[in-house]
C-alpha cells in the first residue's frame, strides 16, 4: 500500500506532464490531425515512457534541495517553452537547424521569438510544471535495482527513438525531442570541402549581339498571395497587365532550391538543385563568372546586407565589375530589414541600367531584394500601403502590401527593359515563401508549398515568347534559370549543374527536390522530393527514413523505390 501510495503521486504528475505537452505545448488540433497516424502514436508512447523513467529517475534529485528542484524543473520547463514557442510560428518542433541558428545571431532568433511569445500559455507551462513536480516530493525509499532499471530503460528508449530511422521528433514528447536534437548535433561531425572552383575561359566571339540580361532574386514571395496566380486580392495588377501584353511569362509549378535566404540564393546563382552533402557547390562557377567570361559588364546590386550568409564572399569576385549592398544605404540592415527596395531602384539600379549605354559591353545584372520578409509592415512604404488597416506587424494585411509594392518593383524594370532593349531579359524568383499560419507555420521552417511553391517570372524578346511558353505548366525548378541564361549569351554549363533549361521541352514527369542538405548554410541531412503534382515525400537522412506525401506511411530509405533512391545517390548521399 506504502509503495502504491508513492507512486501515485508520480504517475499524476507523469500524466499532467503529457497532456501539457499534447494540450498546450502543441495544440488540440495537433491531436485531431495525428491520432491515427501509427508513427506518432508510437513515438509518443516511447518518449512518454522514457519520461516516465524519468521522474521515477528524478525524484530521488528534486528531494535534496531547493536548489536541486529548480535545476530539475529548469531542465523540464525550458525544452517544454522552447517547443512551445517554436510550434507557434512553425508548427513544428525546434531542430538542429533553428539551435544553429540561434548560435548565429541570438539576438535574431531572440527578437523573432519575443515577437510571436505566447505570454498565456508560457505562465500556464510554467505553473503547471512546477504545480506537477512539487506534488512528487514525498519521501520514497530507493531500491537499488528498480533505480536502475528506469535507468536502464530511459538510456535505451531515449537512444531508439532519437537515432531510429522511425523516430520523428514532432511526434514525440516535447522535452525528450529536445534533448534528442541535442544529442544529434553533438553526433555530426564539421565536414570541410574543397574550394577550387574552375575558371571560365574567356570567349573569343563578339558581344555585338549580346542582349542585356537581368536577374531579379525576390526575398520570401508567396505564390499563393499573388492576383497573377489566382489570389483574390488585386496584389498584381501591374504584373497581370504584363502578362496580358505578352511582355511577361509567368511559370505555375515552380520550386525553390532551399526554404531559406543562405540555401536558395547560393545556389540559384550556380544552377545546381540540391542535394550537396560533398560541397559541388565550392567546385562550381557563379553565374558572374560565366558572364564575365563572354564579354558582359556586370553587376550585384543587393537591398540587403550581404556579410549575413557569406553571400558577397561567394560571389563578389574578380568577375563582378560593380557591387552594391543595404549597407551603403541603410546602416542599420540586418537579416529582417534591408535597404528600401524602392529607393535601390530608383536611386541605384536605374542609374546603372541607364548608364549601361555608355560601355561597350552588354551589361548582366543581378538584383537582390528586401522583398517580403518579416516584419511584414515594414517591408512596403506608404505608397503601397493598399489593404488596411495591417493591425500587427505580421498580419496578412502586411503581408499582401509587400507584394503590391513587388508588383510594382518588377513591373517598372519590365517596362524599362522592354520599351530601352527591346531585346533583353528579365528573370525573376523569390528565393522561397513563407508560411503565414496554418500547417506551414508563419514563416519559413520547413519545405511546405508554402514555402517552395514560389512565383517564376521571365520577361523576354517577342521572338522567344512562344518557346519559353511550351514549360508554363510543366514542372521547372529556380535551378533552370541559370542555365537558361547560358543558353541565351552561349555559355556551356559546368557539369555539376543540374538545372534544365526552360529553351528545352522538360519532362512532364520531373522529380524535383527541395534541400536543405546544402553547406552554404548548415547542411541539414533534410530533403523533400516533389512530384509534378506538388505531392511531397520527406526525407531525413540522419534516420534514413521516408515519409510518404500522406504524412502517414514511414519507410525506410533502403526500402525505397529505386528510381527515387538514385536520385539522392546521384547527389552523393552515399
Amino acid at each position: 500500500m506504502a509503495r502504491n501510495n508513492q507512486i501515485k503521486p508520480i504517475l499524476f504528475a507523469w500524466l499532467g506532464l503529457i497532456l501539457l505537452d499534447v494540450f498546450v505545448v502543441r495544440d488540440f488540433a495537433w491531436v485531431l490531425e495525428h491520432w491515427d497516424i501509427k508513427r506518432a502514436l508510437v513515438n509518443l508512447g516511447l518518449t512518454s515512457l522514457a519520461m516516465l523513467s524519468l521522474l521515477f529517475i528524478l525524484k530521488p534529485i528534486i528531494r535534496r534541495s531547493k536548489i536541486w528542484k529548480a535545476f530539475v524543473f529548469l531542465i523540464i520547463v525550458v525544452p517544454m517553452l522552447v517547443q512551445m514557442s517554436h510550434y507557434e510560428v512553425y508548427q513544428s518542433f525546434a531542430s538542429s537547424f533553428g539551435f544553429r541558428e540561434f548560435s548565429q545571431d541570438p539576438m535574431m532568433v531572440l527578437a523573432l521569438w519575443l515577437e510571436q511569445f505566447n505570454i498565456l500559455k508560457s505562465i500556464f507551462i510554467l505553473l503547471a510544471v512546477y504545480s506537477l513536480l512539487g506534488s512528487i516530493t514525498a519521501p520514497i525509499k530507493i531500491v537499488k535495482w528498480r533505480y536502475g532499471l528506469n535507468v536502464i530503460g530511459f538510456v535505451l528508449l531515449y537512444l531508439l527513438t532519437t537515432f531510429s530511422w522511425y523516430g520523428v521528433s514532432t511526434f514525440q514528447n516535447s522535452v525528450l525531442a529536445y534533448y534528442a536534437t541535442l544529442s544529434q548535433m553533438s553526433r555530426n561531425q564539421v565536414v570541410k570541402f574543397k574550394h577550387e572552383k574552375p575558371n571560365i575561359t574567356p570567349s573569343q566571339k563578339s558581344v555585338n549581339n549580346l542582349p542585356n540580361v537581368i536577374y531579379i532574386i525576390g526575398e520570401s514571395l508567396n505564390f499563393s498571395q499573388m492576383s497573377i496566380y489566382g489570389y483574390e486580392r488585386d496584389t498584381t495588377p501591374k504584373l497581370l497587365q504584363l502578362e496580358r501584353d505578352k511582355k511577361l511569362i509567368k511559370y505555375n509549378n515552380a520550386l525553390s532550391i532551399g526554404t531559406h535566404t543562405r540555401l536558395s540564393v547560393p545556389y540559384m546563382l550556380v544552377g545546381i538543385e540540391g542535394i550537396d552533402p560533398k560541397g559541388k557547390f565550392y567546385q562550381t562557377p557563379s553565374i558572374f563568372n560565366y558572364a564575365k567570361a563572354r564579354g558582359y559588364t556586370t553587376a550585384f546590386i543587393s537591398a540587403q546586407d550581404v556579410s549575413w550568409g557569406h553571400i558577397k564572399d561567394l560571389f563578389v569576385d574578380e568577375s563582378v565589375d560593380y557591387f552594391w549592398h543595404g549597407v551603403q544605404m541603410n546602416k542599420n540592415a540586418s537579416v529582417h530589414k534591408g535597404a528600401d527596395d524602392m529607393r535601390v531602384l530608383n536611386e541605384i539600379a536605374m542609374p546603372y541600367i541607364d548608364n549601361a549605354t555608355k560601355k561597350k559591353n552588354p551589361f548582366f545584372l543581378v538584383l537582390q531584394m528586401d522583398g517580403s520578409h518579416y516584419p511584414y509592415d515594414e517591408h512596403s512604404t506608404k505608397q503601397h500601403k493598399k489593404f488596411l488597416p495591417e493591425g500587427e506587424s505580421n498580419s496578412i494585411n502586411a503581408y499582401d502590401n509587400t507584394v503590391v509594392k513587388t508588383d510594382d518593383y518588377l513591373s517598372k524594370i519590365i517596362e524599362k527593359m522592354r520599351s530601352r532593349y527591346p531585346d533583353s531579359w528579365v528573370f525573376y524568383s523569390a528565393d522561397h515563401g513563407q508560411g503565414l499560419g496554418g500547417k506551414s507555420g508563419h514563416f519559413n521552417q520547413d519545405p511546405h508549398l508554402n514555402i517552395i511553391h514560389n512565383p517564376l517570372f521571365i520577361s523576354a524578346p517577342k521572338s522567344q515568347y512562344h518557346a519559353l511558353m511550351r514549360n508554363q505548366n510543366l514542372p521547372v525548378s529556380q535551378a533552370d534559370i541559370v542555365p537558361s541564361i547560358l543558353a541565351i549569351i552561349g555559355m556551356k554549363a559546368h557539369t555539376n549543374v543540374n538545372g534544365k533549361s526552360l529553351f528545352d521541352k522538360q519532362d512532364p514527369n520531373r522529380l524535383r527536390v527541395v534541400s536543405q542538405y546544402m553547406p552554404t548554410q548548415h547542411n541539414n541531412p533534410r530533403a523533400v522530393l516533389v512530384k509534378p503534382d506538388l505531392s511531397i515525400y520527406t526525407l531525413d537522412f540522419e534516420k534514413m527514413s521516408v515519409t510518404f506525401p500522406d504524412g502517414k506511411k514511414a519507410i525506410h530509405f533502403k526500402d525505397w523505390d529505386k528510381k527515387y533512391q538514385q536520385i539522392f545517390i546521384d547527389r552523393g548521399l552515399y
